[in-house]
């Protein structure tokens, strides 16, 4: 088939360097524009870095709604089939309606759970057991096309970064065997319950500030896993935003006893332990402002007499 690929991020590089070592042909690969980093030099998204490493054209469109010279390009080829995997971007109903077989989105949740741009972010802050992708058929809303097929894995732990590589790899490998299905006629698209859908919204640098007495310690915990590695976790320490690191979640039921939320009552080379709103944390690692990242032991000794007492807003 006639393919042209449509994605961005890191989670959309497998699915790119499958489809150019499968037996499709890919004809154009559309990614956002190269932005400004560190220092203002320019940086590549990664999906332009695979596709010039594969000898395939580019396009790096600023907008996608009414761009003629776009339509005009992907007319031309008349695809049969235009995969999209994390582009950004809403798509416009003229380019979801010019392939022969539609375009299909590689989303990374079970739909209808986690629609939206964080999918794999809230299946870690949410406690999930399990996470995985969804091969749809694109429709004008947000994530709400028919459903090709699924696959889903634990999240044992994994953080973002972690778990978004082992989604997008999953992701590639259903894609194909997708397609095929698509290409012979055998795939069935199942109607997604709107009953069970839930939302995902961009994440926000806000959304790091850690409540010690509104969260637990395995809620901490879990947003510092889905938050690495943005916008990360912090908590206040008087006027200073202290970055947490590394953390572990302490289960003594004594421990908590008579004491409240956001009281320290360890500090010490094993951490700094901290009553939560339910359990311990105990913060092994940290970063002070203008500071490299350090083990607590160590942030401790470079601040004797310091205020260990540790503030947040309830």
């Amino acid at each position: 088939m006639k393919i042209v690929f449509m994605g961005t991020p890191e989670f959309a590089a497998p699915s790119l360097r499958a489809l150019a070592k499968s037996k499709h042909k890919v004809c154009l690969v559309i990614s956002q524009p190269d932005r400004a980093g560190n220092r203002g030099k320019m940086t590549m998204p990664i999906i332009k870095e695979i596709a010039l490493a594969e000898n395939l054209p580019v396009m790096q469109p600023e907008r996608i709604k009414q761009n003629e010279k776009l339509m005009d390009t992907l007319r031309e080829i008349n695809p049969d089939m235009i995969i999209v995997a994390a582009y950004g971007k809403i798509l416009p109903k003229e380019l979801l309606d010019l392939p022969r077989f539609g375009c299909i989105n590689v989303h990374a949740s079970l739909l209808p759970k986690f629609r939206g741009a964080s999918p794999i972010q809230h299946a870690i802050l949410t406690g999930e057991t399990h996470a995985g992708v969804t091969i749809m058929k694109m429709a004008e809303g947000l994530d709400t096309g028919d459903m090709y097929s699924q696959a889903s894995l634990e999240i044992a732990g994994s953080d973002y970064p972690k778990l978004s590589e082992r989604l997008a790899e999953l992701g590639a490998k259903l894609l194909l065997e997708t397609m095929d299905e698509i290409e012979s006629g055998k795939a069935r698209a199942e109607v997604q319950d709107e009953s069970k859908v839930t939302h995902t919204g961009i994440i926000k640098k806000d959304e790091g500030r850690v409540s010690f007495a509104d969260e637990s310690a395995a809620e901490i915990e879990r947003k510092l896993r889905a938050f690495t590695p943005w916008p990360g976790i912090y908590f206040e320490l008087g006027e200073l935003k202290i970055k947490i690191k590394a953390v572990e979640v302490l289960d003594d039921e004594e421990l908590v006893k008579g004491k409240s939320p956001a009281e320290v009552i360890a500090a010490n080379n094993d951490g700094i332990d901290v009553i939560c709103r339910e359990g311990i944390l105990r913060i092994k690692e940290l970063q002070a402002p203008g500071k490299k990242s350090m083990k607590s032991g160590d942030y401790l000794r470079g601040n004797k007499g310091g205020n260990l007492c540790i503030w947040t807003a309830r």
